[in-house]
């Protein structure tokens, strides 16, 4: 099959590109009518299929994680109308499933056996492959999330349209995507391993992100960012599984001390102030709602 063409702004439409040049390599480009970061070439699909074959699901997560998921859902208690909550890109189904402790009606959608079988085995109603708006009624949902899975799209417009479309009229859409303007890619430089082609192909700031969401009829409700991944700082570019282990320990142990007494957590709660002011933590997380009727 032959290669698709020089990519449109994911956002804009524009085909007005100035090329990033140290990265060149992953084809990173600079849109010239609305500044987003995306890669000019777009993938074939047996390249996607090629990378994303194997693509790890995590199926053990930390307990400070669990407890960020745990505050994220009491946080949606107000859009609570039919009980019904989608994820899309689920991964192993855990936040679902924390979800659904709480009451919640879950669905999920994601790529690959791994992540079906462990969904399937906590007793997650999940549909594998891309989000299909056929495959439930119109509007039926409170609240759409979509973690980390903006940033992998070809086309992000059109994923937002369809999770809009999915979400009754005061519904919330929660996204998560790395910030290009992140302290964590000032720290790495060249060397920010966030950039990878073929699997990443968008890099949003909160202003593109939100440009976006508006362009399929969503209103910004909230946007912060948070964090600086020390497990990025740390492999600074390295693919080595080993090394990135390495670091990944080191940043759950970090995580863990944050979280044991007050002064820590007021210590980070301060810094993730600080970054989101100045919005340059390491990850965009932004609440959108489909205008009430």
């Amino acid at each position: 099959m032959p290669r698709p063409g020089p990519r449109p702004c994911p956002v804009c439409g524009s085909t007005d590109h100035r090329p990033i040049a140290e990265r060149a390599k992953d084809h990173l480009v600079r849109c010239g009518a609305c500044t987003m970061v995306f890669t000019g070439l777009e993938p074939t699909p047996e390249e996607l299929a090629a990378y994303y074959g194997d693509y790890p699901v995590h199926e053990q997560l930390s307990p400070v994680t669990i407890k960020r998921y745990d505050d994220l859902v009491a946080a949606f208690a107000p859009y609570r109308r039919t009980g019904r909550m989608l994820d899309v890109g689920c991964g192993a189904g855990i936040f679902l499933e924390r979800a659904r402790m709480k009451g919640w009606e879950v669905h999920g959608t994601e790529f690959g056996q791994r992540a079906l079988v462990s969904c399937r085995s906590r007793g997650i109603a999940i549909i594998e492959g891309p989000l299909d708006p056929s495959n439930y009624p119109a509007a039926s949902f409170d609240v759409v999330c979509s973690f980390e899975v903006m940033e992998h799209l070809t086309d992000p417009g059109a994923e937002l349209k369809r999770m809009a479309g999915l979400l009754r009229p005061g519904g919330a859409l929660y996204i998560t995507t790395p910030n290009y303007r992140s302290t964590g890619r000032l720290l790495a430089g060249r060397s920010w391993n966030v950039v990878n082609y073929p699997e990443h192909l968008n890099y949003f700031t909160p202003r593109t992100l939100t440009r976006l969401a508006e362009r399929c009829g969503l209103r910004l409700r909230s946007v912060r960012t948070t964090g600086v991944s020390v497990q990025r700082v740390l492999t600074r570019g390295s693919l080595d599984p080993a090394r990135r282990q390495n670091a990944s320990a080191v940043q759950e142990d970090l995580r863990l001390r944050l979280e044991r007494n007050a002064f820590n957590r007021t210590l980070k709660r301060l810094a993730d102030h600080t970054l989101d002011l100045l919005k340059v933590g390491d990850t965009i997380k932004a609440l959108y709602e489909r205008p009430a009727q």
